[in-house]
This record gives C-alpha cells, structure tokens and sequence, in this order.
C-alpha cells in the first residue's frame, strides 16, 4: 500500500481552499441569522429568486473560469502556498483584474435573491470593502513584486474591478492598428 504525502506547500493550498469554503458558509449563515435577528421581512419576489438562481450559476462558473486559468495558464493556484508562475491575462482576466473575487460578489448577491436573505446585502459591503482592502494592501503588491514590469503593464491596461466600456486588452477600443 503506497502512502498519501502531502507537502507543506499542498497543505497550505488545502488550506486556503477549506478557508474560501468557510468564508461561503460563515458569509451565508450569517445572512439567515442577521434576517431573523433583524426580522427582515420577505422582500424578494420569484422573479428575483430566479435572478438570483442565475447570478448565483454564473457567480460560480465565473469563479470556477478563474480556478482553471490559474491552475492551467498560470501553472498555479489561487493560494499563497503554490502561486502561479505565469500571470495570466485571458479569458475574463483579460477585461478586469479580478474576475474570481467579481464571481464571489455575484454569487453572493444571488444567493441574497435565491433564498431571499435581505441581510446579505448588508454584509456584502462589508465584506467587498475587506476584500477591496486585502486586495490593494496584500495581493497586488504580491503580485508586483513576483511579475514586475508585465505585472505593471497589465495594470495600466486592465482596470481592478469594473471593465472599460469599448475598449479591449490592447487598449484600442477595438480600432486595428
């Protein structure tokens, strides 16, 4: 019988997955005990519960997209444990540079809708705001200093969150040079 080895940069990745799961679980159940505490009354119709079920789908498979990218074009994961070796600028890293955290926001709203949790759209600005914070204090310096000047340039070419409206990756507004 062959024994299972983990190393120390895959417990750490381990880790770091089994700690963005909890981040799921803590954010939710917090949102159905705010709504009983706070006695949020039903606010949400099926209309938005079906929006809710898509944007929720979609906030998934966004995350689920980066996930891929990283581990495949990257040659990495989303931890600190085993970074990506290669930045990654396709897909929908090609139009902000934070698609993965834009997933979980979309996610969380939909999940707001779904089970029509009122308080989740009271945590969710605490909660964009840590990782707006995280996100300038930590990951970006992170990145700076492992990729340097192509890290650099993708930021002057692609914005943090919100993409430019008419523009592409090259910059030109989808005007060929």
């Amino acid at each position: 019988m062959r024994k299972l080895r983990i190393d120390s940069k895959r417990l750490g990745t381990i880790a770091h997955y089994i700690g963005v799961i909890s981040e799921y679980f803590i954010v939710i159940f917090l949102s159905v005990w705010l709504n009983r505490v706070l006695k949020i009354p039903s606010l949400f119709t099926f209309s938005f519960k079906v929006a809710g079920l898509v944007l929720t789908a979609f906030g998934l498979y966004l995350i689920s997209w980066c996930c891929w990218l990283q581990f495949t074009l990257g040659q990495g994961t989303t931890g600190f444990s085993e970074p990506t070796k290669k930045i990654v600028v396709s897909g929908p890293y090609g139009s902000v540079r934070n698609p993965m955290m834009t997933g979980h926001f979309i996610f969380f709203a939909g999940i707001g809708f779904l089970f029509d949790l009122g308080a989740m759209f009271l945590i969710m600005p605490i909660f964009i705001l840590a990782i707006h914070t995280f996100t300038i204090l930590i990951e970006e310096p992170n990145l700076e200093k492992r990729f340097g000047q192509e890290w650099i340039d993708y930021v002057k070419r692609v914005p943090r969150w919100f993409p430019r409206l008419g523009r592409t990756l090259n910059g030109t507004g989808g005007k060929q040079s």
